[in-house]
């Protein structure tokens, strides 16, 4: 099936979404999705094919906030290839955007959480990785909905240009609609080293924002497969993958 024969495929009806399925693609037929596809998809799909990836691929994308840059990776025969960089928006560009960055931390980016008619362009919502032992009336709220998105807007979460959030959109629109179920974003402050003993150690003592994180990233590091990846009592859990 080729590129566009993707976005014409509904998602796969899931009955707990039967209602929010049904708004998605009244929206993703509208102005905001073919405005961008009609003009970014072709150039996209010759580029990935040149690299042996079909557009619906399924995708991982990794951010390092200290580098304010956010990789995009794509699954070829088995493992993932990166195959964009996008930075982000400069802080003299996005207002106080710089200081609502999402923390280090695991998310998702589901069906619903796409938003081609957005005032910021394109929105795709982080939805955090939940905890599994967290008992609902002391599970602590954060009111900041995070997001990545465009127009350099200085909303929470990580702001990018136009031109790279709109590749972005298609890529997890794609990938969502030829069956992966939700896309994983995984946050870091920075790069790390694979026998940084430092990180090693603040990681087994906890004493990072989101403990077990260094496990999450040194599993993608060795393997290029996102692991499985599952929270319990405030800490990562991440399953390798082969």
């Amino acid at each position: 099936m080729g590129a566009a024969g993707y976005f014409a495929l509904p998602y796969t009806p899931i009955p707990d979404y039967v209602h929010a399925f049904t708004a998605r693609v009244s929206a993703l037929t509208g102005f905001g999705a073919d405005r961008i596809r009609s003009r970014v998809l072709p150039d996209m799909e010759k580029r990935l094919n040149e690299a042996g990836i079909a557009v619906g691929a399924p995708v991982y994308l990794r951010a390092f906030t200290a580098d304010k840059t956010l990789q995009v990776w794509l699954r070829g025969d088995h493992r993932y290839v990166e195959i964009q960089d996008a930075a982000f928006c400069a802080d003299e560009n996005q207002g106080n955007a710089a200081f609502q960055t999402p923390p280090p931390g695991v998310y998702t980016i589901s069906r619903d959480d796409l938003s081609p008619n957005s005032p910021n362009h394109v929105e795709l919502t982080l939805d955090p990785l939940p905890d599994d032992d967290a008992p609902a009336a002391n599970t602590p709220v954060d009111d900041a909905a995070y997001s990545l998105h465009g127009n350099c807007s200085d909303i929470a979460g990580i702001s990018l240009k136009n031109e790279d959030i709109e590749q972005i959109y298609l890529l997890v629109d794609a990938a969502l609609r030829a069956g992966q179920q939700s896309v994983p974003v995984h946050i870091f402050e920075k790069p790390r080293a694979m026998d940084d003993s430092l990180a090693l150690t603040e990681d087994a003592t906890g004493n990072t924002p989101a403990p077990g994180l260094y496990d999450v990233y040194a599993a993608f590091e060795r393997t290029r497969i996102p692991p499985d990846v599952r929270k319990t009592d405030g800490r990562y859990h991440a399953e390798v993958v082969n």
